[in-house]
């Protein structure tokens, strides 16, 4: 018996051709309802590849069963006398036809199928691409001292509005603010802040009325999505920013990463003043340090007014925290940085920016544990937002999962279009290879972040010129190094940065004296941040003082900051590493270091991970 014979005795054709007339089948049935049913294209993807997978089953079941009267037995067993015949005349008639018509389908799921799941899957990634969203300031049609502070203020109130979407980047208000004002090509929006849609406005108030146009444009199709009027009563702005929000979600069908269709400012105020000192808020600097008093005198205005409005308490709390970092009464501003943003959170639980400020603000107060629940919670919410995502990869480089860290500041990178921040992002990761006991790497990157100032013409800072110098130290360029530290001496004399450069400078140029005469300085200056005070364990291990280089390592530990592969690869650290009490206290970083580590790796969401690792 030839091998043919034995394959249509075992019935290995008819079942492969029924196998392939009922996939066949399904598959266009598929293709005709799932999306009809809004069924997701991975269902159809996932059909394709299970009747893939089956059809070789189904050949190797043929050649080794048959069913008979008898049932189900296996061919072996049967002798070719016992093999009832079909007798039936439409099957005698037609068999021939059908088991090649069989094979033809067999071979086009096999040959096309992989090519087809392939396709479909590329489809779904590509309509799940995330897509990127500017929202400019909107134009007064009638320019007035009154009113122009709308026009920033209600983009960013959009803005915020659609932080929660997992498949749109909205750039943040700080990247817009410079269009303020301007008349700007979206064409050219669109390339300096890397977007395909542009949403473009003008308003103007009469008496008690508002009226907003709006249009979105594609600058990808060169093409307009849609244009939209509205007019409402000024006491009702609320209605405009959802109005907005929402034919932006359903233009570009963009999903939810929660239950909510919008962001929900809960206990909208009712006292219209109220808002409107918030917005005005909204709408200063804010650049220095008058700017954000300027936002607290509106803001507490706003608040005596409604002290249930929670956007008031948000930015209060970033006002007060920013004021901190600028040295200004850091206690003080501290504290009350936290009361406005608990308060915040607790008459409104999806607020963006006060879960980014808290998420920093417990980082650098020795509170990660807690800045991390606030993080996991911020990140289901908004898993694209610069803030949240900035105050995760803060407390993770802090406490030393350095890869995770640096995965995180490159999502930032992508996220940021603020050319300085991202400049800053830029020089973070450069210093965490410092942290992996990799300070050429870390030298090279530096000339990167040098390189992008240039380019976009930015002015450095005292913070970039002092890190760039310590690279040079690192790889042992001294007198580059004390070049950088000096420049930004003379940038700003009075930053914390400029002072730390010049105590390396003391040090390296073997003047004792100096050296000693800076640190002392450094008692007088509160430093909260445990990064920066790691700097002071570098000065006495350098200077031979390894008692008061033990005793700054306790102190950074207890300001929140334990990367221990920084400790043990840090070649500054080396004249210490001998003492008992260094060693001591290294074995509580590593404890701290591993708690995170096990927390995190038990609680990350892999989903969330893997995006920002993308």
């Amino acid at each position: 018996m030839t091998l043919f014979e034995e394959l249509k005795r075992r019935k290995v054709f008819r079942v492969a051709a029924t196998y392939a007339v009922v996939a066949w089948i399904l598959m266009q049935i598929g293709e005709v309802t799932f999306p009809a049913l809004n069924i997701p294209d991975w269902v159809m993807s996932t059909l394709v590849l299970v009747l893939l997978a089956g059809f070789p089953i189904a050949v190797i079941f043929a050649w080794i069963f048959d069913k008979t009267p008898d049932g189900i037995v296996k061919t072996s067993e049967m002798s070719d006398t016992s093999i009832k015949e079909d007798s039936r005349e439409w099957y005698s008639k037609k068999s021939n036809y059908f088991i090649p018509v069989g094979i033809l389908f067999g071979l086009f799921i096999g040959v096309y199928g992989p090519k087809f799941f392939s396709d479909n899957s590329n489809n779904q990634n590509a309509e799940s691409e995330t897509q990127k969203l500017a929202i400019l300031p909107f134009s007064n049609i009638r320019p007035d001292n009154e009113t122009d502070f709308l026009g920033y203020a209600l983009s960013d109130e959009i803005i915020n509005r659609l932080g929660f979407l997992k498949s749109l980047i909205v750039r943040p208000a700080t990247a817009v603010r410079q269009y303020r004002g301007k008349e700007v090509s979206p064409e050219v929006v669109g390339q300096e802040l890397d977007v395909s849609l542009i949403l473009t406005g003008s308003y103007l108030r009469d008496k008690d009325r508002l009226r907003l146009n709006t249009e979105l444009m594609d600058i990808s199709k060169k093409e307009l999505v849609w244009s939209k009027s509205m007019t409402v009563d000024y006491d009702d702005i609320f209605a405009i920013q959802d109005s907005v929000a929402n034919s932006i979600i359903s233009e570009i069908n963009a999903q939810p990463t929660t239950n909510n269709t919008l962001q929900k400012i809960d206990n909208i105020s009712n006292d219209p003043k109220a808002y409107e000192l918030y917005l005005k808020a909204k709408s200063i600097g804010p650049v220095v340090i008058s700017d954000y008093k300027r936002q607290l005198y509106f803001l507490k205005q706003s608040i005596d007014r409604d002290d249930k409005f929670a956007p008031s308490w948000e930015q209060m709390g970033f006002a007060y925290s920013r004021l901190s970092n600028f040295g200004t009464d850091v206690k003080e501003n501290k504290e009350k940085a936290e009361a406005a943003l608990l308060n915040a959170l607790e008459l409104n639980s999806s607020l963006r920016l006060a879960y980014g400020e808290i998420i920093l603000l417990y980082t650098d107060n020795n509170r990660l544990i807690e800045a991390y629940s606030y993080a996991l919670k911020a990140l289901k919410m908004f898993p694209n937002d610069q803030k949240v995502n900035a105050g995760l990869s803060y407390g993770v480089r802090y406490a030393g999962l350095l890869k995770e860290a640096m995965s995180l500041m490159e999502k930032n990178i992508s996220l940021e279009t603020d050319p300085y921040e991202q400049a800053i992002n830029m020089a973070d990761i450069a210093r965490v290879y410092f942290y992996m006991g990799k300070p050429e790497l870390g030298r090279q990157k530096f000339d990167n972040v040098l390189e992008f100032i240039q380019s976009k013409g930015i002015e450095t800072s005292s913070y970039l010129l002092f890190y760039d110098g310590l690279a040079y130290l690192y790889v042992d360029e001294i007198e580059k190094a004390i070049e950088r530290f000096d420049e930004g001496f003379l940038l700003d004399p009075d930053q914390n940065f400029s002072l730390y450069g010049q105590i390396y400078k003391s040090i390296f140029l073997n003047d004792r004296p100096k050296a000693m005469e800076l640190i002392r300085k450094l008692d007088n200056i509160t430093i909260y941040d445990g990064e920066q005070y790691y700097r002071q364990i570098h000065f006495y291990s350098l200077l031979n003082m390894p008692k008061q280089a033990v005793k700054k390592m306790q102190g950074t530990l207890d300001r929140g900051f334990f990367p221990y592969p920084y400790f043990i690869s840090d070649k500054f650290l080396d004249p210490i590493r001998s003492n008992p009490e260094y060693k001591d206290i290294l074995i509580k970083i590593k404890a701290k270091h591993i708690e995170f580590k096990t927390l995190f790796e038990n609680t990350m969401d892999i989903n969330l991970l893997t995006d920002i690792s993308s």
